[in-house]
């Protein structure tokens, strides 16, 4: 396939790849400690590869991937010899990643569009090492709003009747209503059986301007207690978990 065929940014757009590879970053070395920076990195579900490359010059190594082939890729991995991008899948029968290879993996907004959201947490426990952390973020189902159209209940209906009311009420967005998010509770419990799951939320909120989110409702937000941010959680948009497989 030619790369002029490749498509070159997702639909969702990929303008704040750098702000959020920065809150990505800061947020490992907050819980992980600075010699997260000379090991493997995974990102896994990399789409056209913004956050890895923005990434790649703070690591020693870095590698994408996705389950399709992006046209940026090849000029990324022209800028930055310690970055790879592979094209497949968690769920590939020939395995992308040697097992207990990586130090660090991302997952980052991507098991609410897999369709077997448990392998996934397989996957990235099997490709850790030992003590490897993982940054693991996604959306909250009981967030009002859908993340991906905006759109406010339409993930707590039935998916034929939610993308049929948006037809209905004239919405172009009805077939990007794609994602299966859940709520804290399930997804706690996808993880515990494999990683020790720290919650960051917390952390994220009381280092917004850190992590470059300039929006007033954060800059508000991060004046609140971590106690009070941990207990609410589970009612915020998205979480955002650092998990550690054990030793």
């Amino acid at each position: 396939m030619q790369k002029n065929s490749l498509p070159t940014n997702p639909r969702w757009g990929s303008e704040n790849r750098p702000i959020k590879a920065e809150a990505i970053w800061h947020t490992l070395l907050h819980y992980c400690g600075s010699d997260i920076a000379h090991g493997r990195w995974v990102d896994i579900g990399c789409g056209s590869g913004g956050i890895a490359a923005k990434l790649a010059p703070k690591v020693c190594e870095i590698v994408g991937i996705d389950p399709e082939p992006w046209a940026c890729w090849t000029d990324w991995t022209r800028d930055y010899a310690n970055l790879t991008f592979l094209c497949g899948s968690y769920d590939n029968e020939q395995a992308l990643i040697a097992k207990e290879s990586a130090d660090v993996v991302i997952c980052n907004q991507v098991y609410e569009h897999v369709p077997d959201p448990i392998s996934l947490v397989r996957f990235i426990h099997d490709i850790l090492k030992p003590g490897g952390y993982c940054y693991f973020a996604g959306p909250n189902l009981l967030f009002p709003i859908e993340p991906h159209v905006y759109w406010p209940f339409v993930h707590w209906l039935p998916r034929s009747m939610a993308t049929q009311l948006m037809r209905t009420l004239g919405s172009r967005r009805a077939d990007e209503l794609d994602a299966y998010s859940t709520h804290f509770w399930e997804l706690k419990s996808w993880l515990l059986p494999y990683f020790k799951v720290t919650n960051a939320v917390p952390f994220v909120i009381n280092n917004i301007v850190q992590m470059q989110h300039s929006g007033a409702l954060w800059r508000t937000l991060r004046y609140l207690p971590a106690p009070i941010l941990d207990a609410f959680t589970p009612f915020s948009p998205g979480f955002v978990f650092v998990i550690k497989k054990n030793a």
